[in-house]
């Protein structure tokens, strides 16, 4: 049967697991999940947005190892601790034993020399060295008798005690786990974020060498938003059939030559903005042959 900590245990192993497989299998979909991310500095420097990503990976690498670490600890311990209880035949002989021998020791100081402290042993002495003599021989079967009777103590609660220490050192070390586990599962939910403003500064830093190239002039903040607000009223996810998408009135085709993929009314509006940039880096105005007039 499973003790508690074994169930504890399985628990913890469970958690993570679902946690790994929960980041892999069943996130959100990006669109949905950063939607409304716009000001993220990061979104617009790539250096920034892959340090950051970096960083994440290493502290889930990080607590991954520590986890793992921690829940070998907490394996071993168990089967230490279940070794003990389940070794209690040989540890009964022993306090049989013991108790014994303490039992032996208290008649043959009785039998050999009397009560402890006896008046006769000590005025039978017919010498001061016989006193002396008799005692040191007192004094070495109380110390003896004492000595044993701790032995048996010792012995009858070392299994109770070794079972309970290591029980409360795995249930600190269970929690210590969940703590990780909790931490672990924190950081892992960051990755797919920090991963999607990796994606989404690549863009710009592809718009950038591509400004750079072409001498192109940037539009102002306001500027693209006037081109937004004459194209689509600047909704990001209006998609009336007409075959032009999103905020910047994409066709799938143009939204494919800067690297969009799927319905752009589908991306979150720091793609749009991104992929509108890169094409205006790459074309100018010439997209937007009505609303493009906002542009330099």
């Amino acid at each position: 049967m499973w003790s508690r900590n074994y169930i504890a245990l399985a628990m913890v192993l469970v958690v993570v697991a679902s946690t790994l497989l929960s980041t892999v299998r069943t996130a959100p979909p990006v669109d949905a999940q950063f939607f409304d991310e716009v000001d993220d500095p990061a979104l617009f420097d790539l250096d920034v947005a892959r340090a950051e990503l970096d960083a994440l990976r290493l502290e889930a690498a990080r607590l991954t190892d520590e986890l793992g670490d921690l829940l070998d600890s907490i394996d071993g311990l168990t089967i230490e601790r279940d070794f003990i209880s389940l070794n209690d035949q040989g540890r009964n002989e022993q306090m049989q034993s013991a108790r014994t021998r303490a039992r032996n020791m208290a008649i043959n100081a009785y039998i050999g020399i009397g009560p402890p402290l006896s008046g006769l042993v000590i005025f039978d002495a017919e010498s001061a060295n016989d006193l002396s003599y008799r005692n040191g021989l007192l004094r070495q079967q109380a110390e003896r008798l004492q000595t044993a009777a701790q032995t048996y103590a010792r012995l009858a609660g070392q299994a109770d005690e070794n079972v309970l220490e290591l029980g409360d050192v795995i249930n600190d070390e269970l929690r210590g786990a969940e703590a990780l586990n909790r931490a672990l599962r924190r950081t892992l939910g960051q990755i797919p974020y920090a991963e999607w403003v990796v994606s989404i500064a690549e863009i710009h830093r592809r718009a950038d060498e591509s400004f750079a190239r072409s001498q192109r002039r940037e539009p102002t903040p306001e500027q693209w938003r006037q081109l937004r607000f004459c194209e689509s009223t600047e909704t990001y996810n209006i998609d009336t059939g007409n075959t032009f998408y999103g905020a910047y009135q994409f066709t799938w085709e143009t939204w494919g030559t800067v690297g969009g993929d799927d319905n752009p009314a589908h991306a979150p509006p720091a793609e749009q903005d991104a992929r509108a940039r890169l094409l205006y880096s790459q074309r100018g105005s010439q997209p937007w042959p009505i609303c493009g007039r906002f542009l330099p």
